[in-house]
């Protein structure tokens, strides 16, 4: 009676191992790009409310600053929370006291000088590797969205520069996508009129 494995079949352990591990290792890859696409997810929704915090909380304490928002730059896969510094010249007006919300809207975003950073620690977050931002191809992208207190009074913007008329708009809800490095899994975070953020 022989004692111990043939060579054959400590072969057959060694490619069932091997396959098992590759297996598992593929896995765990993909488990790590879900886990980090759902933390980004909670963390930009979690951002989004704390620019609607800043607004109402420091209304009328920065004579400068009229709002807070929150830009997404899909090109470079960051986001950040911004104060909304108005143009003087734009509104024909002195700084402060604030325009109007309706005059906000009318008059748009100019990016370069009116979006001032609130903190270093919330100015182009870069997403978590393993995950990115994209167009969701439907004209429904959220590329920048302000609440302008006292109320606050959610304004939206799709390409970064002009706001959305909710008067002429239909559908004020907009998206910010996310995705899987690999593509296998979408996320959304959507924001509507009302500045109810859902995921």
């Amino acid at each position: 009676m022989k004692k111990g494995f043939t060579i054959i079949e400590l072969l057959v352990v060694l490619a069932i191992s091997a396959m098992l591990s590759a297996i598992a290792i593929t896995y765990t890859g993909m488990e790590r790009n879900q886990i980090a696409l759902s933390v980004e997810t909670a963390k930009i929704a979690g951002l989004i409310l704390r620019a609607k915090e800043l607004s109402i909380t420091t209304y009328a304490q920065s004579p400068s600053t009229c709002a807070y928002g929150v830009s997404f730059n899909i090109a470079a896969n960051t986001y950040s929370i911004f104060a909304f510094n108005p143009d003087a010249a734009k509104y024909s007006a002195s700084i402060p006291p604030c325009p109007g919300a309706a005059s906000v809207l009318d008059a748009g975003i100019a990016q370069s000088s009116e979006v001032v950073q609130y903190s270093l620690e919330t100015w182009n977050i870069p997403l978590a590797n393993g995950v990115h931002m994209q167009s969701g191809g439907n004209g429904d992208d959220l590329a920048v969205v302000i609440f302008y207190p006292p109320a606050p009074t959610t304004i939206m913007s799709r390409d970064g520069e002009r706001f959305l008329d909710p008067q002429t708009t239909p559908n004020m809800t907009s998206l910010v996508y996310l995705a899987t490095g690999d593509g296998t899994t979408h996320a959304t975070i959507a924001v509507n009129a009302a500045g109810q953020i859902s995921f």
